[in-house]
């Protein structure tokens, strides 16, 4: 089975709280039991460099985002046998925090549409995006208008909880 596994963190690379330790961690264990199973991330500007140094560029696309398009780069990074991808945009990324900017639902909306997008454009045709938290929320939303595209007309969408107090709730 190929699963991408969308969050907003994963240690070793960023981390906040409980969402990180898990997509740190059961990405790589699901690996070694035989899935292909990779992340894909935000690009944040506090990663530590020691990781950017080992990121691969890969490509970069504009995603229509309400009235403009948005540049939107993909990284490649390898790492405990597990793939990692990371959407790069510094307008939405580069800050000094992961979350609790004024503008978190646009930023996560950008993310979420980003994933499918780049989706389109990598070398990876997951059966499964495992979606988690309310930042990855509206990936199953977007992937609904990309059915067109044949390497997503059958993918589905799973969605992880892992703490319903932080629901992504912003004007």
């Amino acid at each position: 089975m190929k699963v991408l596994y969308a969050a907003s963190e994963a240690i070793p690379l960023i981390a906040s709280g409980g969402l990180a330790d898990v997509a740190g961690s059961l990405p790589v264990y699901l690996n070694r039991s035989g899935c292909d199973v990779r992340v894909i991330l935000p690009l944040y500007g506090s990663i530590d460099a020691k990781w950017r140094e080992k990121m691969k560029f890969l490509t970069y696309f504009y995603v229509s985002l309400s009235w403009r398009s948005v540049y939107c780069g993909v990284f490649e990074l390898k790492d405990r046998g597990v793939t990692y991808y990371f959407i790069d945009n510094e307008q939405y990324f580069m800050r000094g925090s992961l979350y609790g900017e004024y503008d978190d639902g646009e930023r996560f909306a950008f993310f979420s549409k980003a994933v499918i997008e780049a989706l389109c454009r990598i070398d990876f045709e997951p059966d499964v995006i495992h979606c988690n938290d309310w930042q990855t929320a509206m990936i199953p939303v977007y992937l609904r208008e990309y059915r067109w595209v044949g390497k997503l007309a059958a993918v589905k969408t799973l969605f992880t909880i892992h703490n319903i107090q932080f629901q992504g709730q912003y004007d």
